[in-house]
């Protein structure tokens, strides 16, 4: 039951940072809370949003989560922290992997 309740918690943070995102509406403090959040999801958790549709317009929450990187990717790059950036680019590469193994 506990993995269920941080999974519901982990899909509304993604949501809500989503929203932010796209409506640019955050300051430098909500970008960093943002960016340290995604870079520390742990393979487990990835599995688990490949495994879990809990948006219907996504075949699965890992699309969220890869949309969330690209996301930050840009603004990053705009803002010139390439280091960020890199690390942003690395968790795509590590979810596309786990995107990429079929499910049974």
């Amino acid at each position: 039951m506990k993995g269920i309740y941080i999974m519901d918690m982990s899909i509304n943070f993604l949501l809500q940072a989503t929203r932010v995102l796209h409506n640019r509406n955050y300051d430098e403090n909500e970008l960093n809370i943002i960016y340290e959040y995604l870079i520390k999801i742990d393979d487990e958790t990835l599995n688990d949003y490949h495994n879990t549709c809990t948006i219907l317009s996504y075949e699965n929450d890992l699309e969220l989560y890869i949309e969330m990187l690209s996301i930050l990717i840009v603004i990053f790059e705009e803002k010139e922290e390439y280091e960020k950036c890199g690390s942003l680019k690395n968790k795509i590469e590590e979810s596309i992997k786990i995107s990429s193994k079929k499910t049974i």
